[in-house]
């Protein structure tokens, strides 16, 4: 019963989907029945208990053949990564979807490559986020909770050790503060898996082809004249320029000509009691903005800078586009 209770915790440890949806878990019972909602306790080596439709159900273990959720998807930027280290030294990274109870599971690994490694064959489980910008707290819908008849422990499941016949397994809980907790399984009475209020989903922002976007504002490409001192002039009263706070982040696809980007601050003169705006190769070549570049799983191309309040423009060389904003 314990190698049964040690294939659920797995279970409970991964939990990284979309915290509107109402299916988290897919049971697949012995007689072929299929229950789909999440697992909200588990009592060690004999039943689990399941929220159907925000009603709850027990279920006895020995009833249970497999276990599946619901898969991360592209456009995830955040949540939690599944380490699977084997005794005899392999380590598998990625996603596990599905377990066979007792036997083995399954796992989606970060090359697209389904692996299916037997329990027996495991030494360790482990968690990792994958966003590293946020905590590992903020990156799970639930939390666990870990009961034991001398206490609690509230946070995610980092770390499942299978043991060996000379040493227990164990696993250690991860608080808010970051603090991990050891907890033999033998001593477990409990692991609830609870709302966590800290959930913050990252998604892909999604940009189209030619699309370019200040702080999430679409900014469309302005024309300019040029005089013989190869100078931009625009006039203020013409364009609508997003203002935005700093820093700014420009986001457009990955292309070779969106790399070739430059940021420049623009200078402002009044011209016959017009505003004009103006920006010139020169300032490209010796006054351009440097940005934190980073590419994202759907390749789009995320340029942040970290600038004072003025008006800006992000020139793209090729086509000779301009986009204009204004920080606050």
């Amino acid at each position: 019963m314990m190698r049964k209770f040690i294939s659920f915790l797995l279970f409970l440890v991964s939990s990284s989907v979309m915290a509107q949806q109402k299916v988290y878990d897919k049971l697949i019972l012995m007689d072929g029945d299929i229950v789909e909602g999440r697992i909200t306790v588990q009592h060690p080596g004999r039943d689990l208990v399941f929220s159907v439709d925000n009603q709850e159900r027990t279920y006895l273990l020995e009833d249970v053949l497999a276990i599946e959720r619901i898969k991360r998807t592209a456009d995830d930027l955040s949540g939690l990564n599944d380490i699977v280290e084997t005794r005899d030294g392999k380590i598998y990274k990625g996603q596990i979807f599905k377990q066979l109870v007792g036997k083995s599971v399954y796992l989606l690994d970060d090359n697209g490559v389904e692996r299916i490694i037997k329990n027996a064959d495991i030494a360790c489980q482990k968690k990792e986020k994958l966003n590293q910008a946020q905590t590992l707290v903020e990156q799970t819908p639930f939390l666990d909770v870990v009961v034991t008849e001398t206490g609690r422990y509230q946070g995610v499941i980092v770390l499942q050790d299978y043991g060996t016949d000379k040493a227990p397994s164990f696993l250690c809980v991860e608080d808010a503060d970051g603090q991990q907790h050891k907890v033999e399984i033998a001593a477990i009475t409990e692991i609830q898996r609870i709302p966590n209020n800290q959930y913050l989903l990252v998604k892909e922002f999604k940009v189209g082809a030619g699309e370019v976007f200040f702080n999430r504002n679409l900014v469309m490409a302005l024309n300019g004249a040029t005089d013989d001192d190869a100078t931009f002039k625009i006039d203020r009263a013409n364009i609508q320029a997003p203002v935005v706070d700093s820093p700014l982040m420009i986001e457009m696809m990955d292309t070779p000509g969106n790399q070739q980007g430059i940021l420049i601050r623009a200078d402002v003169q009044t011209q016959k009691k017009k505003e004009i705006l103006s920006f010139g190769y020169k300032d490209m070549v010796l006054s351009p903005i440097r940005p934190r570049s980073t590419t994202t799983v759907r390749q789009t191309l995320r340029m942040e800078y970290g600038v004072s309040s003025g008006f800006y423009v992000f020139f793209i060389p090729q086509g000779q586009k301009a986009y204009i904003c204004e920080v606050r």
